[in-house]
């Protein structure tokens, strides 16, 4: 029992920091929260289709783990590539004709309810496949797996902001934000496993090169979050329309007591 609670911390925790994480950075117009719950649901939906792209990838490449060009062929083929896919496709559902969408930051607030709701069911299902060894998994996956999604995240989230509401250069934007995340995704998986076929001083560089990849990474990722935050942040004074001159400036006031003494001086 205990072990069952254990894990499901692991697995479930680092995804729900991340989350309030997020949400709480989008102080000036908050998602509502059921637009935020769907996001997350969708990122659900994306292991299934993730597993189903797999099945199409799996009948046409067949790479070997156990080597070197194998191991890279599967961290692109195997992971990156149908689930950023897969999560790309979730977040262009849930973003079309979508009222809510209308800042900059929206774009990654929703990407990372995708990722993370995606990364969640992901380290459930891996934890749960190593039954033995799932102290090491969770603890592993807490603080880099997940972390990682989240950042693939905010990458696709920032250039899909950038496709919607910047008026040149939108469809290389919509390449850059599912572009940027396969790359990234694939070398983080690459030099994992990599690292496992590799022995000795091999494995532990390249171990070592994939934390400084997620060093730089997460760096990054701030400054983009900054970057649309500023963007946000910036008013656009409203040019207001001249106030029409009020129609009592061109009453001219007659002093009726004027009249009546000129009406007696008459008579």
């Amino acid at each position: 029992m205990l072990y069952m609670l254990f894990s499901l911390l692991l697995a479930v925790v680092p995804a729900v920091l991340l989350i309030f994480f997020i949400v709480g950075k989008d102080k000036k117009q908050p998602e509502p929260p059921l637009q935020l719950v769907k996001a997350f649901f969708m990122g659900v939906v994306a292991v299934v289709i993730t597993a189903f792209f797999n099945i199409i990838i799996g009948s046409v490449f067949h790479f070997d783990s156990t080597t070197v060009g194998g191991s890279i062929g599967t961290a692109f083929w195997g992971a990156a590539i149908p689930e950023e896919c897969a999560k790309m496709l979730m977040l262009w559902l849930l973003l079309r004709g979508n009222k809510y969408f209308d800042e900059h930051f929206d774009g990654i607030v929703y990407a990372v309810m995708v990722g993370l709701g995606f990364a969640l069911v992901e380290n459930l299902l891996y934890m749960f496949d190593n039954y033995n060894g799932w102290l090491a998994v969770g603890i592993s996956r807490a603080f880099l797996s997940v972390p990682a999604h989240y950042a693939f995240a905010v990458f696709m989230g920032y250039y899909y902001s950038l496709a919607c509401f910047e008026s040149r250069n939108n469809r290389r934007y919509y390449l850059l934000a599912l572009f940027v995340p396969i790359l990234l995704h694939g070398l983080y998986d690459a030099l994992l496993m990599v690292s496992d076929v590799m022995s000795g001083g091999f494995s532990f560089l390249l171990s070592a090169l994939c934390l400084v990849l997620c060093y730089k990474m997460h760096k990054e990722v701030f400054r983009r979050l900054n970057g649309h935050l500023q963007s946000d942040s910036i008013i656009i004074p409203v040019e207001q329309e001249p106030v029409a001159e009020s129609r009592e400036d061109n009453i001219e006031y007659i002093d009726y007591e004027d009249v009546e003494n000129k009406d007696v001086d008459k008579m």
